[in-house]
């Protein structure tokens, strides 16, 4: 395939996957290379966030509260859920077929005969796009790892690593060791940085201490906390004025999870309110943000919960939040993993709160079959799941087997969540 001037942003995508041979192919030389060609304009503050659970929520919430400062902010994400523009926001706003257009084809022209992956190819549009922008601040959510990811091309001023566990094992580390190393890639020296996670391991702390970073931890220098009904960012006793953050507004996070990300995040706007002030009228921006896909729930005669987690860490989250929920019926679950994810343990923590269960086959070269989903769920004693098939035909199947005072379920993959999420959006009330 030869770019053309006339492509629509299909024809772009199918493009950026077959310019590099390997999905995956950790460097970062190459998109240094291609990021000199472009000479992108950098905003008066970076900000990326890293991590393996926690990343898209705490970027959602710096992005929402600094849109409300009235800074013009650009917010990068992967992967998408429906549309690709998701991925490029600028000022709140998706990205345009038109606009990733004409950023992929800078992107192609300054690339010459360097190899991109297609995250590479992306990021780097995102970069060139936020450029052409002249935005104020850019947030930077790591695609996997950190040390080695694309988005590392780039400095920032403010590095937030969020919670670390088990993913990505064949290309980061079987251990929260050595996945810790790779995260902590996005330090730099003498930079400022928040640790969401409350129990970082032993490698990210030794590389805050050998690049002597301005850094904060969760529960030893912040935390959010409830106190006779009033949820309040706490700092740990340093002497700034807590009544200018959290405890002015009413942000109820509804999970242990969300308190983490919430906490990082107004950690990560203390830190930088040297640079970027932020009012506490400004923080009301996350009363009542939704991030979708995340822990989501749709009202209706049969709620249902939408989540993207797809470790043992989010699954386990999301089984406490269904299970602090008081469900008269019965919860049904449409479930998809990939085959290098934990399937069976994320089954295990998920299955005292699912009464049946909806295997879907997704259309990914790494997606389980419907007899290997069955031969998994078999192994955790369950031994009658539905006849599988689409995400979209399990999800409607699930509803109509499902009566009032029952719940819905979509958990396990990005790719699920997607499929499904337009048509569960349409039910919403229903």
């Amino acid at each position: 395939m030869h770019p053309q001037d006339d492509w629509e942003l299909s024809d772009w995508l199918e493009f950026i996957e077959s310019v590099h041979p390997r999905t995956i192919d950790l460097s970062l030389d190459r998109v240094r290379r291609v990021l000199h060609c472009l000479v992108p304009t950098y905003p008066k503050v970076i900000i990326t966030v890293g991590g393996t659970n926690g990343k898209g929520t705490t970027t959602a919430m710096l992005d929402a509260v600094y849109r409300s400062a009235g800074y013009r902010v650009g917010a990068y994400t992967s992967p998408h859920l429906v549309d690709y523009g998701e991925r490029v926001k600028v000022a709140g706003e998706p990205s345009s077929a038109e606009q990733l257009c004409q950023a992929f084809q800078a992107v192609n022209t300054a690339r010459g005969m360097i190899p991109l992956t297609y995250f590479e190819f992306g990021t780097l549009a995102a970069f060139e796009l936020f450029s052409r922008a002249r935005l104020d601040i850019w947030i930077l959510e790591v695609g996997m790892g950190g040390r080695l990811d694309a988005v590392n091309a780039v400095d920032c001023d403010l590095a937030v690593i969020a919670s670390i566990d088990l993913d990505h094992q064949a290309w980061l580390g079987n251990s929260r060791e050595a996945i810790g190393r790779e995260k902590a890639g996005i330090l730099r020296y003498r930079g400022r940085a928040i640790v969401s996670d409350p129990d970082p391991p032993r490698s990210i702390v030794n590389r805050l201490a050998a690049l002597q970073c301005d850094c904060q931890f969760a529960e030893q220098d912040f935390a959010v906390k409830e106190t006779q009904g009033k949820t309040f960012f706490s700092s740990g006793g340093k002497n700034w004025n807590r009544e200018s953050f959290l405890e002015r507004c009413e942000v109820k996070p509804n999970s242990l999870t969300q308190s983490r990300n919430l906490a990082g995040a107004l950690a990560a706007i203390r830190s930088l309110e040297d640079r970027l002030p932020v009012g506490p009228e400004h923080v009301d921006a996350l009363r009542g943000l939704k991030v979708r896909g995340r822990q989501e729930r749709i009202d209706g005669k049969i709620p249902i919960w939408l989540d993207v987690g797809h470790n043992v860490e989010a699954v386990t989250a999301l089984a406490g939040a269904l299970r602090s929920e008081s469900v008269p019926g019965k919860t049904r679950a449409v479930f998809a993993m990939l085959k290098d994810k934990e399937i069976g343990a994320a089954i295990e923590a998920m299955r005292p709160v699912i009464d049946y269960w909806y295997p879907a086959v997704l259309e990914d070269d790494r997606a389980l079959t419907y007899e290997e989903l069955r031969s998994v769920l078999s192994n955790s004693g369950i031994t009658d799941p539905a006849e599988g098939g689409k995400p979209s035909a399990c999800f409607e199947a699930a509803l109509a087997d499902s009566r009032p005072g029952d719940r819905l379920v979509v958990f396990g993959s990005f790719y699920l969540v997607g499929d499904i999420l337009l048509s569960a959006s349409e039910r919403e009330g229903a």
